[in-house]
């Protein structure tokens, strides 16, 4: 293969050829925050919560991160480690919309001649290149870079928004399901992506890239328009549409009838019109969204509404603009409005979104500019209903749509799914509050199988354990990758292997409880959860027992340090009573370790790894007692030195 185009970098590799035949994928995480206090590395308390067992704000996002990673490697085929480095940023936003993480793969690959569904001389990105050639193209770099929104919640950013950091999407009001935002944004470096410009039209660095490849323009591939039909179809909403043959095969598992908002009467607004749904307050269904519809005064509800005694019990009418979306429905919701109907004022569509001051208990959906003029011109006894339309929501003629809004947008348009897939999909450009993708990836993975990745269907195994259960159906089903993902983090938190079968027989009961496995899936699912096969996974997953160590003297450096491959060795700091700080490290040299931290209690804390030899542990009053520090080689390396410090 032949490295020729750089998104983060600009560097140069040889070529490479080979075929798929691969096992399931590791995705390593690599964290760019420690030693910042922030992000991955913030050690604010925090309660373990939907089976995180994080105790700070950084072990929390970086259990997600590692969960997330198990979720897309255990149905992705690939024998090549793919390096994720990953870390929180202030990102774009304002006091009620923003972007929440920003990912993409840090290089791309052509290869010489086809490679099963990828074409000569065709972008894919670096971790898929890998697998298909069987080989790091660019050992020692990543292959995807990540950004989270570090600033969510602060003063004008979100505002009184936070991260929900749990595994189980039981995200309360006014959160954001940090899980589903990373394997979004994980799925963007692993090539759910189109690398042209759709300013220019050109393509990337002169050739096409395999996602833009499957992409066609009113039954026109994308590849046969000019530069100029490109700038022009990239903002055509409703007309770009994602072609490939798994994803327009699922598209009837994954996808239903799409929700419209049906009008009775009068004859002259009769019909079916298309809407987005607000990303606050209750879906809008045909129980909570019906009745006459009365516009509200003023039209764009941006202060008290006047007409309160029109408006109550009745659908409320209001124009986008002015002022936030969730302001025009808390108004509207005051004056006793059963729902809020926004009738968009420009061309270019949108989700409406924000974080309301109190809770929006009623529906709330925009429809387009048109449609919105047709409704007003029909006020005089406008009845309708949300309900079911006809056909899949979200595909054409030619597929499933993509984003393709009006007015251009920077990092959304084109790479991502279109907002009326029904229900929503994780790769929307906007995060739903109805996404479950903890189990369910829905066209994610058809996309990938179509541009060239090895998708496994078998069932999901716990080592050598066959849980009889997928870990991915067609449709995006993903209930084996969730098996494996829970398993490995709870025998990672768990003090023993008592703990452990426990923690994993309970989240067994809970899946059947919940029908997510079939009752013969549950009785293959227990057979791996025997005393003998939980101690394996115990013995694999769980936090070792801390061995003898080398003693460390204060602020002493202990140089010369080596050690094999997969080989650990432990250090010991006896540290005082009413020590301010602590700090273990690693430094220098050559290879690649990983530390993790015994403190004197027994818990253990695994540091994300970093390349290189550059670990560090930090803990404000830390507790008396002897602490150990365990260096794992993941590379062999020599000249490291070891120094533990505590100050007084």
């Amino acid at each position: 293969m032949n490295r020729r185009g750089l998104l983060y970098t600009a560097l140069l590799a040889a070529g490479l050829l080979g075929a798929m035949n691969a096992g399931a994928a590791t995705i390593k995480i690599v964290n760019q925050d420690v030693g910042t206090g922030q992000g991955f590395d913030d050690h604010t308390p925090a309660t373990p919560i939907g089976g995180n067992p994080g105790t700070t704000f950084g072990e929390q996002a970086f259990n997600v991160f590692l969960f997330a990673a198990d979720i897309h490697g255990a149905y992705l085929k690939s024998d090549v480690t793919i390096v994720n480095n990953a870390t929180f940023e202030p990102l774009e936003c304002d006091a009620t919309g923003g972007v929440l993480g920003s990912s993409g793969p840090v290089s791309v690959f052509t290869f010489d001649s086809p490679q099963g569904n990828v074409p000569a001389n065709t972008w894919v990105t670096g971790a898929e290149a890998d697998a298909i050639a069987g080989e790091d193209g660019d050992p020692g770099n990543p292959d995807i870079q990540s950004q989270f929104n570090g600033a969510l919640g602060s003063p004008g950013c979100i505002e009184g928004s936070k991260w929900y950091m749990g595994l189980d999407h039981k995200v309360p009001s006014g959160q954001i399901d940090f899980l589903n935002v990373v394997l979004h944004e994980m799925s963007h470096g692993l090539g759910f992506l189109g690398l042209d410009s759709l300013t220019t039209g050109q393509p990337f660095q002169g050739n096409p890239d395999i996602y833009s490849y499957f992409v066609k323009y009113k039954g026109t591939p994308w590849y046969s328009l000019t530069n100029a039909q490109r700038v022009s179809a990239a903002v055509d909403d409703g007309n770009l549409a994602f072609t490939g043959a798994t994803v327009v095969a699922e598209a009837p598992l994954a996808l239903s009838q799409p929700d419209v908002y049906r009008v009775t009467a009068p004859a002259g607004a009769v019909g079916d019109y298309g809407f987005a749904q607000a990303s606050f307050g209750p879906l809008a269904t045909s129980a909570n969204f019906s009745g006459a519809v009365v516009q509200a005064v003023p039209n764009d509800g941006c202060n008290a509404i006047t007409n309160a005694s029109a408006i109550a019990g009745k659908v409320a009418l209001i124009d986008r603009g002015t002022c936030d979306f969730t302001v025009k429905s808390l108004n509207a919701q005051a004056a006793g409005a059963t729902a809020v109907l926004l009738a968009n004022n420009q061309p270019a569509a949108v989700t409406p979104g924000g974080t309301p001051a109190s809770p929006v208990n009623i529906p709330v959906i925009l429809v387009s500019q048109a449609d919105g003029n047709t409704l007003k011109a029909n006020l005089a006894g406008l009845t309708g209903s949300v309900t079911k339309g006809n056909g899949l929501a979200g595909t054409n003629a030619d597929g499933v749509q993509i984003y393709a809004p009006a007015v251009l947008a920077g990092g959304s348009s084109f790479s991502h799914y279109d907002t009326r897939l029904t229900p929503n999909a994780i790769m929307e450009y906007a995060i739903n509050q109805d996404l479950r993708g903890e189990i369910d990836l829905d066209l994610g993975p058809a996309l990938f199988k179509d541009i060239g990745w090895g998708i496994d269907y078998t069932n999901q195994l716990l080592l050598t354990c066959d849980t009889g259960i997928p870990r991915v159906v067609p449709g995006g089903m993903i209930i084996g990758a969730n098996v494996f993902a829970n398993a490995k983090i709870l025998a990672g938190s768990a003090a023993d292997v008592g703990a452990y079968r426990s923690a994993i027989t309970a989240y067994a009961s809970q899946l059947a409880a919940d029908g997510l496995i079939t009752a013969g899936q549950a009785s293959s699912l227990n057979a791996c959860l025997s005393d003998a096969e939980t101690q394996k996974q115990f013995d694999a997953w769980g936090a070792p027992p801390p061995p003898p160590g080398i003693a460390l003297t204060n602020n002493v450096a202990l140089t010369g340090q080596q050690g094999a491959v997969g080989a650990t060795k432990a250090y010991t700091l006896d540290v005082p009573a009413n020590a301010k700080t602590l700090g273990l490290r690693t430094y220098g040299g050559s290879g690649d370790v990983s530390i993790s931290v015994t403190d004197p209690s027994g818990k253990v804390t695994t540091q994300p790894n970093r390349p290189g030899n550059s670990e560090m542990y930090t803990a404000a009053k830390p507790a008396a007692g002897t602490w150990t520090l365990t260096v794992k080689g993941e590379k062999a390396y020599s000249g490291v030195s070891v120094l533990g410090t505590y100050v007084k």
